[in-house]
């Protein structure tokens, strides 16, 4: 029997999503204060779609409009965190990220409360930039994306990342 039907504790995930955004052979990344430059993306809300979220998220960090093309990964953190900035003694459940490449429609790159920079730059200049290792690897999948969805199950507990499984699906 599962474990949560003998607790009655109902298992939980936050999902979040992320696109790498292409235009005229480059790619959209900000600037995070935390972690430094990644791709665009965040925490899908309640009652929000996927890819409602995903085109919101990124046009609030970066001022971009764009639109979703292909799901290129699903990363999977197992552990619960600690909270950090206004999550602060909270616990953050395990997080469920998709990751989409996507083209870009229209708007102007701009900075916002959630970026302090904003740049499109060559994918090997991006691949220089990303250094967060989780966001380092999605951006590596979605610009070798050939088709094929990456699964990838990890932990990160806010100082270290251990990769445990990566397959195409």
């Amino acid at each position: 029997m599962d474990n949560w039907l003998e607790s009655k504790e109902l298992p939980y995930h936050m999902f979040s999503s992320c696109g790498l955004v292409r235009k005229e052979g480059l790619v959209l990344l900000i600037k995070n204060t935390r972690r430094g430059w990644e791709i665009p993306g965040g925490t899908i809300e309640q009652g929000e779609t996927i890819t409602d979220a995903l085109k919101r998220e990124i046009q609030e960090e970066s001022g971009i409009l764009c639109e979703p093309e292909h799901l290129t990964g699903i990363y999977q953190n197992l552990i619960v965190k600690d909270g950090y900035g206004p999550l602060e003694g909270m616990k953050i459940p395990p997080i469920i990220n998709l990751a989409f490449v996507c083209k870009y429609i229209s708007g102007e790159a701009l900075t916002s409360a959630e970026s302090e920079d904003v740049r499109w730059v060559t994918p090997e200049e991006a691949l220089r930039m990303v250094t967060h290792p989780l966001y380092a690897q999605r951006l590596s999948d979605m610009l070798q994306f050939d088709g094929s969805v990456v699964f990838s199950s990890y932990e990160y507990d806010n100082s270290s990342t251990v990769f445990i499984s990566k397959e195409k699906i």
